[in-house]
């Protein structure tokens, strides 16, 4: 009796700590972005996504890898040190990067856009909505910044990742995992079930690029590179350049190991102390960021559905069900009792719908929802919430999945300060609230057909404009919502405009990619590509795909090559991201890719 007694209260303590460190992740992940550019960088997007998507493990910060020029003593904390050109991609013009007389009017020399710092604040209400034509053109670390005194130098820092870890078993299996890639890796605090894991890269670089001042007299020795010709500036671009191809194999090979290793031992290990995320009793909207609950727990001889999906208060269940009793489903008086006990494990569910059939159409409706327990809503209509920001969700005209829940969290991580965003196929919005409410982006624009779809983004809008979860000052204002056909709304926005477009367009028909037009959507494409921006623009473009296409993609990135080939644009593939399944072997993917000029033209 008094081992079952310490079991119960090991079981208690357990969960506790595990419910802690959910509460922890949800508001860790859910705060805005305070550095310079408002986001993740690209090379560290799938690292962070892979570990986040663990129950056991959460990203507080990260660095893909970076150079710049600085002066003054190397020491960021100390008021001497000052920072230019910082740059987290490969430096394409050393001429322009390295020319040390244009610090002032060439802030970027060709690296990091500089970003407008401050004007989305709620604690600062003296600053006002910035326009981004209004956006001041130096950075405040720029601002008034001269190259008389100390020398110059070249700083190239490596990869940088800080993760929590809900139990030293699982930081010891990332560190394991990291070790392989990266040298530097250590645990940097383990206090109050609290345990921190940092890990470095070791491919650096500290090197002088201009002499010391000799006089203040003439204008000539104000600034005296070392480097001066173009062959040296390219091989000082050359030695960052290596740098940064090294660092970013040593992630990719980091991502690898972790799919490989961490996944499936630690995770057999948490069900086993039934701490799964998918538990029943954690399908509470903020804790379930999976989007899923999963249940093999039984009530005398009434088991549980296996899985089912909680959009705000209410329960779907992807199961059948028939006028009589069979072997195979139950009968629609058994899930009216199925839906009470659910109802009864979790008060935070009020209905309890079953989807009899799968989605439909291009505005991808539920077919048949048929409401087993709780109130009987007609219209069934819902508030969803993830990470404070809501949606309203008509779940009879509309679709939504919370399962898409990690995937906008991965989306909001990448966009940047003072970015034009198009959302198209948007549903009810849900990708584009949270754009607005939770980062820093100029405008929000959300393009759908479905009119009830439209409807339920403009309550959310208004629902913005009260949100005090939201991060960002003046979420409401930058969201924008327009209803109609995307090919006929793409080409009346403005041309080469949107820094990122979002293209989770619905599927049609049983094959691959397939939009009814069978062009695997490339009518889409080509008027997504005429919108983005010529040099830097990034789409995300959700495909279809079999099993064993994954996850290269071919077919996917031919098409998408083809599109740019036709604009004369170059594609850079960022990342694939698989965000879920349609069918059986088939997954529906991210295609995360950037865009820019091939051709010049006089």
């Amino acid at each position: 009796m008094t081992t079952l007694h310490s079991q119960h209260q090991q079981s208690s303590r357990t969960r506790q700590l595990h419910n802690n460190f959910a509460n922890s992740k949800v508001q860790c992940l859910g705060k805005r972005d305070k550095s310079s550019a408002g986001r993740i960088d690209p090379k560290v997007v799938e690292v962070c996504a892979v570990i986040n998507d663990l129950p056991f493990y959460y990203t507080t910060s990260s660095c893909a890898g970076r150079c710049y020029l600085y002066r003054g003593p190397g020491i960021k904390s100390t008021n001497s040190f000052e920072r230019f050109r910082v740059n987290h991609d490969k430096i394409y013009e050393p001429e322009r990067y390295f020319d040390l007389t244009t610090l002032e009017t060439d802030p970027t020399g060709g690296g990091d856009p500089v970003r407008s710092i401050g004007q989305y604040d709620y604690n600062n209400e003296d600053i006002t909505l910035l326009k981004p034509e209004d956006t001041p053109p130096d950075d405040p670390v720029t601002e008034n910044v001269t190259v008389e005194g100390n020398s110059l130098f070249l700083r190239y820092e490596p990869f940088i990742l800080h993760v929590a870890c809900r139990s030293l078993e699982a930081a010891a299996a990332l560190m394991n995992a990291a070790r392989p890639s990266f040298k530097n890796v250590g645990l940097t605090t383990w206090k109050d079930s609290r345990y921190l894991v940092a890990i470095w890269g070791d491919e650096g670089l500290d090197m002088p690029v201009s002499l010391p001042q000799t006089s203040k007299d003439t204008e000539s020795d104000m600034v005296q590179p070392i480097f001066r010709d173009s062959a040296m500036l390219h091989w000082l671009a050359a030695l960052v350049n290596e740098r940064h191809d090294r660092n970013w194999s040593k992630i990719d090979r980091f991502v690898q190991t972790i799919q490989e290793s961490i996944s499936s031992t630690l995770i057999e290990r948490f069900h086993e102390e039934g701490l799964g995320e998918n538990r029943i009793d954690d399908c509470v909207d903020e804790r379930n960021l999976n989007g899923i609950v999963e249940s093999t727990c039984e009530d005398g001889e009434m088991s549980l559905p296996r899985s089912f999906d909680v959009v705000g208060d209410v329960a779907i269940v992807h199961e059948s069900f028939s006028t009589a009793t069979s072997n195979n489903t139950r009968s629609l008086e058994e899930w009216e009792k199925v839906g009470e006990l659910l109802m009864q494990r979790n008060k935070s569910i009020k209905v309890v719908a079953l989807q009899n059939k799968n989605l439909q159409g291009t505005e991808r409706a539920p077919s048949e929802l048929v409401i087993v327990a709780g109130a009987h809503r007609s219209p069934l209509i819902t508030t969803h919430g993830e990470y404070g920001i809501k949606c309203v969700v008509d779940l009879n005209q509309t679709f939504f999945t919370p399962r898409m829940a990690q995937e906008r969290l991965r989306i909001c991580q990448q966009v940047a300060r003072g970015e034009h965003v198009l959302v198209l196929f948007a549903g009810v919005a849900m990708e584009a609230l949270q754009i607005a409410g939770r980062t820093e982006a100029a405008s929000v624009t959300s393009v759908e057909l479905n009119p009830v779809a439209v409807e339920c983004a403009k309550r959310a809008h208004r629902m913005l404009e009260r949100n005090k979860a939201a991060k960002c000052k003046g979420a409401a204002d930058r969201l924008f919502i327009i209803e109609g056909d995307v090919l006929q709304i793409l080409p009346t926005l403005p041309k080469h405009h949107y820094d990122r477009i979002l293209a989770p367009r619905p599927k049609e028909g049983s094959m691959d990619g397939d939009l009814g037009t069978g062009d695997g959507g490339l009518s889409f494409l080509n008027e997504i590509l005429a919108a983005l921006k010529r040099d830097g623009g990034e789409c995300h473009w959700y495909d279809f795909v079999a099993d064993h296409e994954y996850p290269e993609c071919k077919r996917s990135k031919r098409l998408i090559e083809k599109a740019s080939r036709a604009q004369e644009l170059d594609v850079d593939f960022l990342h694939v991201a698989r965000v879920g399944s349609v069918a059986v072997r088939q997954f529906r993917v991210c295609i995360d890719f950037r865009i820019k000029k091939i051709f010049l033209h006089n």
